[in-house]
């Protein structure tokens, strides 16, 4: 069910720097039409893929914090209007995006796990949670003056902390990689900075996305308490995050200390981050291609074939690697990290010992399994990344390093130093990219078929083996933890409970974790492999490819070789202005 209306909308609110990124795309593609390039080789650039991602991103601003941290409040004292419902339950939280739309299209959209939709009228609002396990989230079309002032901005009012462990890890999965900026609530009743909320923004640190950080129901304390209070979180902030963060006092009429904090984050700058890294990459293939073009004109058949014979024979060489990589990928990355991170997980939740037992003992077992549930993710997102940008930077250097033995063998016409180094630094900007929610951008090829691989960054990695384990969490923590808990619901012992978890919950955690994490583990480090090969793949056959039309060319005798040259460097010329003009400046 598609919103044209909706889409209309979004249309008109494009940034700048969204409709820059897409007139110099079709600029580029202009050019492009210019010169005579293979369709492999043009696929390639993946132009099509950014134009569609750059147009349909949006910028979500998550609300976080805990249940009672006042997240529904502060938004309703921004749109100046009660919109969502405060005092429900944790049980029926959902995550909500708040989008404006004229007031004849005012509605709600329950969003399911397929992606489908129920519409409801704004008035069901309140009851919609009731339902909460049918849905991932929700999408709340109001007609708001403020809405429409931030756009494009979105606000998100996420579940809290204390949600059930299924919304709240559903919430989190689906708006992890999707939120640009975090808002983040404490209560000033709280007194200082939680565990919990230190590894909330940790996590938001790890995704590289900054956050906004209030104080609330400041209208409870005195202002010296205020100021005393505000100064312990900054500075646990600081200890912690290694971060200078303001922190913003606000009592129940907070919405105009939130509009502030909005208009001090930066669209233009936001949206920017998400693309510049794949419109330099694209820029970078493009440059590559033509040179190649404009150096194949200039030599020999004899230098042409033997460079096309050499690029051949590094592919078949890079297949091999690859394939050696991937029988030997259990062994030399899976067991050894996937051992490590559960290790590390144990000592996580050992170190966080106290907290558990406190947690257990004042608010029982579905309390505990949310703050095991937080521990565990947290330790898994760090851990991974960890892992996997040293697994990627590794497989990176042993192609680079097979290309530069095989160079060693060959006459370097085409498989230079330099060549190989480029294919390097792109891979590992590949991997060191912000999500920026394009897909399908690396392409490879095998057996004269291009083959869409998913872009690869440690993060998508990182968040691929997340979900997973997040899911069995849901399943697995009630089934440890009620037995577990059985006998101390009557007897709240701490030291009994302390006991059990060392002895028991954190042992049958972890073996469930050894029995479940290698085979996610493995799966994503084998296609790590393939798409780094992939990376390789295609810039040397994009590279053959060219050559090979290039040769086409002057044996058929259908180019005047001066003056295609001269048509060549103009377009590199013009492309690279355009590039200076809106990618690089």
């Amino acid at each position: 069910m598609v919103d044209r209306a909706f889409l209309n909308n979004k249309e008109k609110k494009m940034l700048k720097t969204q409709k820059e990124y897409l007139a110099y795309l079709q600029e580029l593609e202009t050019k492009l039409g210019t010169i005579k390039l293979s369709e492999a080789v043009r696929d390639s650039f993946s132009i099509e893929n950014l134009k569609s991602a750059i147009k349909e991103r949006e910028l979500l601003i998550p609300v976080v914090g805990a249940f009672s941290a006042g997240k529904s409040s502060l938004i309703n004292s921004f749109l100046e209007k009660e919109v969502l419902p405060v005092g429900i339950t944790p049980e029926t939280a959902l995550a909500t995006e708040l989008r404006y739309v004229d007031s004849s299209d005012e509605r709600i959209e329950a969003v399911k796990a397929d992606s489908t939709f129920d519409i409801f009228p704004v008035e069901e609002i309140a009851n919609i949670g009731k339902s909460a396990s049918k849905y991932k989230f929700i999408r709340l079309f109001i007609s708001s003056a403020k809405l429409l002032e931030i756009q494009p901005l979105i606000l998100v009012d996420m579940p809290g902390f204390e949600s059930p462990l299924d919304l709240h890890n559903q919430a989190i999965m689906e708006y992890i990689n999707k939120g640009v900026h975090y808002i983040v609530l404490t209560s000033v009743e709280d007194g200082t900075i939680t565990r919990s909320m230190i590894r909330q923004l940790k996590d938001i640190q790890e995704y590289k996305r900054d956050f906004s950080f209030f104080l609330s129901k400041s209208n409870l304390r005195s202002n010296e308490e205020v100021i005393s209070i505000k100064n312990t979180f900054q500075q646990a902030i600081s200890d912690n995050l290694d971060l200078d963060k303001q922190v913003v006092a606000i009592d129940d009429d907070g919405g105009n200390s939130l509009k502030q904090v909005l208009a001090q984050i930066a669209p233009e700058e936001l949206f920017k981050s998400l693309f510049v890294l794949d419109l330099k990459n694209s820029y970078y293939s493009i440059t590559e291609s033509i040179n190649t073009c404009v150096t194949s004109l200039g030599r020999s058949r004899e230098e042409n074939e033997q460079a096309i014979k050499e690029l051949q024979q590094s592919l078949v060489s890079i297949v091999a690697k690859r394939d050696n990589m991937l029988l030997a990928a259990k062994e030399k990355y899976s067991d050894v990290n996937v051992n490590r991170i559960v290790d590390n997980i144990g000592k996580e939740l050992s170190n966080s010992l106290e907290e558990l037992v406190a947690v257990a003992t004042s608010n029982g077992q579905d309390a505990l399994s949310s703050t095991v549930s937080e521990i565990v993710r947290h330790a898994l997102i760090s851990n991974i990344n960890t892992s996997m940008d040293e697994i990627g930077n590794d497989i990176i250097d042993m192609f680079s390093i097979n290309l530069s033995g095989l160079n060693d063998s060959i006459s370097n016409s085409a498989l230079s130093e330099d060549f190989i180094n480029r294919i390097k630094d792109s891979s590992r900007r590949m991997l060191d990219g912000v999500q920026s929610g394009l897909q399908d951008l690396t392409k490879g090829f095998e057996d004269n078929k291009k083959l869409y691989k998913t872009l690869t960054t440690v993060l998508a990695v990182t968040t691929n083996i997340l979900a997973p384990i997040v899911e069995l969490l849901i399943i697995f923590l009630p089934e440890i933890l009620n037995g577990l808990m059985a006998n101390f619901q009557k007897k709240q012992q701490e030291e009994r409970i302390r006991n059990a978890i060392i002895t028991k919950m954190i042992p049958a955690l972890k073996r469930k974790l050894r029995e479940s994490l290698p085979q996610i583990f493995n799966k994503q480090v084998e296609d790590m492999i393939k798409n780094i090969s992939a990376q390789f793949e295609n810039e040397i056959a994009k590279k053959r490819d060219t050559i090979s039309s290039t040769q086409k060319e002057i044996k058929e005798k259908i180019t005047d070789i001066d003056e295609t040259i001269a048509t060549y460097t103009s377009v590199s010329n013009e492309i690279k202005s355009l590039a200076n003009n809106t990618v690089f400046k």
